[in-house]
């Protein structure tokens, strides 16, 4: 197999990493849509509710959504390059 062969496989190997990379973000990007969703409901809940004990089990429910989301964010977040 010549040079240019050798570079081409190389560079088809590369470009589908970086498909797949993109393929990740945006998985990503769609599961974090619908966990802000149902963030926003859980707080809708919250709001009316007036029972205590339900009250402190939505809140345990928000805390580990945000905590997801936010991991999530810092996984797709773009490093920065100096």
């Amino acid at each position: 197999m010549g040079k240019k062969k050798l570079l081409i496989k190389l560079q088809e190997f590369f470009d589908a990493d970086q498909r797949e990379k993109e393929r990740r973000v945006k998985d990503f990007k769609r599961i974090l849509k619908k966990l802000k969703e149902k963030e926003r409901g859980l707080e809708e809940k919250l709001k009316k509710c007036t029972n205590a004990e339900k009250a402190v089990e939505l809140q345990q429910e928000l805390d580990i959504i945000y905590a997801q989301r936010k991991k999530g964010v810092k996984i797709i977040k773009p490093k920065n390059r100096s």
